[in-house]
């Protein structure tokens, strides 16, 4: 009986245990049904919230905002339906208010449309040539966002985006006005565009480019702030000759308030040379002034550039009653803080010039602030043996002196018009260049190129290399 009773104590427990695994199971069963009814209708919902937006008409840069911003919302619409619903009615609203910011989007475009127009009508006028519909697109559009982020300002501009939705009123206004006053420049300028190209096609084209050319060259007049500059550059005919004062010419384009006298030894000026000239767009004069002939002849060393120089000279004493003159050759190399420096000396201003003789410059020697004699690979007696690149004197200072004048004596030209402008004493003599530790000058020579052979006209007849021919500088 023991063992009996043992035994249907053990199977009683075993019938509550069964009862107790089978609540479990049950109460799994229903877990992994919620789940699946909650998985599928998750996904229900998010089909029919993408169907949703792919109904709606944004534009395309609307589209992207949207998709940035509903992909955060994604993510927690996964764990609840609910939020998802009150996601749903929250996008509803916002997609009421969509037709304002759309219209102003549209307003917007409208208003980088009319600028882009007027860009165009601007660039027509100007008579000059686009390739292609992309490249004046790019132009007008640079050109419109000033205008926008001028009238508008940076935080309206933002408010006036594809995704805001907190448009104002002001904001509106104002993309109005721009637009309205954008409109009113292109009536205006397209007006006077159409003026202008009806005067161009009564005009001859040959006859307009060379009113253009003329009218375009630059003209000199001398102001007395800052001082004017006189910059006498000697050039001669080589194969170099128009490189040279093209790198030149561009260094001096930075300098304001100057002229720039270029004087040829020639018996005539150069065609080549002008056109060259014209189109640097520095104000200059063009002259010649030949080498007289004994010096020619001769078979030592040529006084080269003097006749030039003396010329320049010649005309400073007529055309100029202040500033600064300065004789800067063709093939050195300029900082232009130098023409800055020198353009307030008094009487005469000096400087060290690199790349001169085997010292390797060529300076003023300055000891405790003043100036006790000169540093020069070659020193041959002179009185100043300086570089041509390395002082600069004042034109009233000249003035007074009017037997100065540069001397037909080669390696003695510096010297020689140094002494001519006596009395010069040393405490005259302004140092320059952070009193002469610093070097802004340079004496570079150009490579020496051979003469181009003839081109073979027979056989280049017609084509690109006969105009470039005409190009080409010959001794």
């Amino acid at each position: 009986m023991k063992v009996n009773y043992i035994s249907l104590g053990t199977g009683g427990n075993g019938s509550g245990g069964s009862n107790s695994i089978g609540s479990k199971m049950s109460l799994g069963k229903s877990i992994k049904m919620y789940l699946t009814i909650f998985i599928a209708t998750t996904c229900i919902y998010m089909v029919l919230y993408q169907y949703h937006i792919s109904r709606e008409p944004f534009a395309a840069g609307e589209v992207v905002k949207h998709q940035e911003k509903s992909s955060s919302y994604i993510a927690s619409y996964l764990w609840s339906p609910i939020s998802l619903l009150l996601a749903n009615s929250s996008f509803n609203n916002n997609s009421n208010s969509t037709p304002t910011t759309t219209t102003t989007s549209t307003t917007a475009t409208t208003t980088t449309t009319t600028t882009t127009r007027t860009t165009s009508a601007t660039v027509g006028s100007a008579g000059e040539k686009v390739g292609s519909s992309s490249s004046l697109q790019t132009v007008s559009l640079a050109a419109a966002r000033p205008t926008l982020h001028t009238s508008l300002g940076t935080a309206q501009l933002r408010s006036g985006s594809v995704g805001g939705h907190r448009k104002t009123a002001t904001t509106k206004q104002s993309i109005t006005r721009t637009a309205t006053k954008l409109t009113t420049t292109k009536a205006t300028t397209m007006a006077k565009t159409t003026a202008k190209e009806s005067a161009q096609t009564a005009t001859p084209p040959a006859t307009a480019l060379s009113e253009h050319a003329h009218k375009t060259r630059p003209t000199f007049v001398a102001a007395s702030k800052p001082p004017p500059l006189y910059i006498i550059t000697p050039t001669y005919r080589r194969p170099e000759q128009l490189a040279e004062l093209t790198r030149l010419g561009y260094t001096l384009k930075h300098v304001v308030n100057l002229l720039w006298l270029v004087i040829e030894d020639a018996n005539h000026t150069n065609p080549l040379v002008a056109h060259t000239l014209d189109r640097i767009g520095v104000p200059y004069e063009y002259m010649v002034a030949p080498m007289p002939e004994k010096y020619k002849q001769t078979k030592r060393a040529k006084p080269r550039g003097v006749s030039n120089r003396n010329r320049g000279l010649e005309y400073l004493r007529h055309h100029a009653n202040e500033g600064v003159l300065y004789f800067a050759d063709d093939d050195n190399t300029y900082d232009i803080s130098i023409f800055e420096q020198m353009r307030y000396i008094n009487k005469v201003g000096m400087w060290p010039v690199g790349l001169v003789t085997k010292t390797g410059v060529s300076s003023p020697i300055i000891q405790e602030g003043k100036l006790v004699g000169y540093y020069d690979g070659w020193i041959g007696g002179r009185k100043y043996p300086v570089d041509m690149a390395g002082f600069a004197v004042s034109v009233k200072f000249l003035k007074e002196r009017p037997n100065a004048q540069m001397p037909f004596k080669p390696g003695y030209e510096e010297d020689g018009f140094l002494r001519s402008l006596a009395p010069l004493d040393n405490t005259d003599i302004e140092l320059l260049a952070d009193e002469c530790r610093d070097i802004l000058t340079w004496h570079t020579q150009t490579k020496k190129n051979a003469p181009a052979q003839a081109l073979n006209r027979t056989r280049y007849k017609n084509t690109n290399l006969e105009h470039i021919d005409k190009l080409l500088v010959r001794p």
